[in-house]
């Protein structure tokens, strides 16, 4: 996720550079706006100024208005997140497990800890259609890393319970990080989670 952003912090994500035309930067900053402000900090009009473009590019964009551009911002930051974990499933599950993390940890550090994670931010929401969109990509990312699991040799009965471990645990490590404006609980967690897939692999 934090590589599709790029240029919406001070230091620039690393997930901007596919963000060229007007309709990507409104969503990639969309997910970010949800990221750092929530659901309900959304706003079309910070939105635009944001993205530099007319409020009204937001409604012909998007006709469906804020309730489409956090669908679209949602669905998109989900497939971007189950793209790096594919990419690392050629080199095993402990490669793919790192690109999950990356993931947050570039979005942490480069929005200095504002930024946290916009589907799960989308997932404990109180609007319960996108709540339900969120709760898929979330189920996605499991089934993306039960996947790895399975094809390295892990049990498939475990493996989604696996999957299920280790995407809670390091959402809360996100928010953890958050908290405590330091790295060091994703950190942590990345350590431990290695050993224990290392484990289950022997």
């Amino acid at each position: 996720m934090a590589r599709v952003y790029g240029g919406c912090h001070r230091r620039g994500n690393r997930m901007c550079g596919v963000a060229r035309d007007t309709r990507s930067r409104m969503i990639y900053g969309a997910a970010l706006m949800v990221g750092t402000r929530g659901v309900g900090g959304l706003s079309l009009r910070d939105l635009a100024k944001e993205a530099g473009v007319p409020i009204g590019s937001t409604y012909h964009h998007f006709p469906g208005g804020r309730q489409q551009l956090i669908e679209e911002a949602i669905r998109t930051v989900g497939a971007a997140v189950t793209r790096r974990i594919e990419v690392g499933r050629e080199r095993g599950p402990v490669a793919a497990l790192d690109a999950f993390g990356d993931e947050w940890r570039a979005m942490l550090e480069d929005s200095d800890f504002r930024t946290g994670c916009p589907v799960f931010a989308v997932a404990t929401g109180d609007e319960p259609e996108l709540r339900a969109i969120a709760t898929e990509v979330l189920e996605s990312w499991q089934s993306s890393l039960a996947g790895v699991f399975t094809d390295s040799g892990i049990d498939p009965a475990r493996a989604p319970r696996l999957a299920m471990f280790l995407v809670a645990a390091i959402e809360g490590a996100v928010a953890l990080c958050q908290a405590e404006q330091s790295i060091a609980p994703l950190r942590d967690t990345m350590d431990e989670l290695h050993h224990i897939v290392d484990a289950a692999l022997r």
